[in-house]
């Protein structure tokens, strides 16, 4: 479809992406495609999770939990691509929000694909978290990353340059953290997979120094294996971590094995589950974490499952979970 004019296509862009955005509230599972043009295309993308958690834990006060209602980590945002070069320069740029009553910006930047890779720049996701592992859950698995450590608390990127290129059957991934004079936790990551047949494989880490309010040094390394089977897969994932605080002089160090598994027992029926331990060091506590789940796909843009989950942490009472939830995907 051809416009006038450069300034009658932006007009005509901005009048659908409104209609889209409020027609989404209707028929958010059909929509998708924004706006397409010979030279530009824009998406409007999201995720809808919802879950019923129970627990036999207890709070801080020694109190029974009650059973709870969770959005978890409902996204919606917008993916943009201009066609600048016809021989295969590409202008892209991404803006997430997360669903809940704050609209907390997740993501938001711009960069350029080519064949030589993808770069972009601004606020990004970890890598760590792009490049989990062989871990299946949906409600309660372990991350292979410190919960509550220097990485986790330190997720969003807000200074960020990212590279990706992907090859026939393997893929490179790096991202730098601009400490911008120790406004921001310096981060380096760096990670490269490879495939051969029905095997898969990645490894790599990262390496955090965050002195916005402190001094505290992060160390994580993961190597993960992965087998697809005819109706599922099987993997296996190492994770080392460290947090070191050069301040309170304390260091807080473990190794994670984790293992998990997937496979479809009838149609659009699939089983998981995983068993997850960490060896914790120093100030680091010995956990066991084990989940399974049933999950059934009504499409590819639609599931609900059911979740159990038994954890095993040093130095607190053992707890039972369970969790009832559904996603949907557009």
């Amino acid at each position: 479809m051809e416009f006038p004019s450069k300034k009658r296509q932006w007009i005509n862009m901005k009048k659908t992406l409104v209609a889209l955005l409020v027609a989404s509230a209707a028929t958010s599972v059909n929509a998708a495609e924004v706006f397409k043009a010979d030279d530009v295309s824009v998406d409007f993308y999201g995720q809808l999770r919802q879950s019923v958690k129970f627990t036999d834990g207890e709070n801080k006060n020694g109190d029974n939990i009650d059973p709870k209602i969770d959005q978890g980590s409902s996204r919606v945002g917008v993916n943009v691509v201009y066609n600048a070069v016809e021989e295969g320069l590409d202008v892209i740029g991404k803006v997430e929000y997360r669903v809940d009553e704050d609209w907390e910006l997740r993501q938001h930047y711009i960069g350029m694909s080519t064949e030589y890779g993808v770069m972009t720049y601004g606020k990004h996701s970890p890598l760590y978290d792009d490049v989990y592992g062989a871990i299946y859950a949906y409600e309660y698995d372990l991350a292979p990353y410190i919960k509550d450590g220097g990485l986790d608390s330190n997720f969003w990127q807000t200074s960020a340059i990212k590279y990706q290129l992907d090859l026939d059957n393997s893929w490179i991934k790096a991202q730098y953290n601009l400490a911008e004079n120790n406004s921001n936790p310096e981060l380096f990551e760096l990670y490269v997979g490879t495939s051969y047949d029905a095997l898969s494989l990645h490894i790599g880490g990262a390496s955090m120094s965050d002195k916005t309010s402190g001094d505290v040094d992060s160390t994580y390394f993961e190597a993960t294996a992965e087998y697809a089977l005819d109706k599922g897969v099987v993997g296996f994932t190492y994770a080392y971590n460290k947090d070191k605080d050069n301040v309170a002089k304390t260091k807080s160090e473990s190794d994670g094995f984790h293992l998990g598994a997937k496979y479809e027992v009838a149609s659009k029926t699939s089983l998981y589950g995983g068993a997850q331990f960490i060896n914790g060091k120093k100030e680091a506590a010995d956990v066991t974490n084990l989940y399974l789940g049933a999950e059934y796909m009504f499409a590819k843009w639609a599931r609900t499952y059911v979740e159990y989950n038994f954890n095993d942490t040093d130095g607190k009472s053992d707890v039972n979970n369970l969790a009832i939830g559904a996603r949907v995907y557009w």
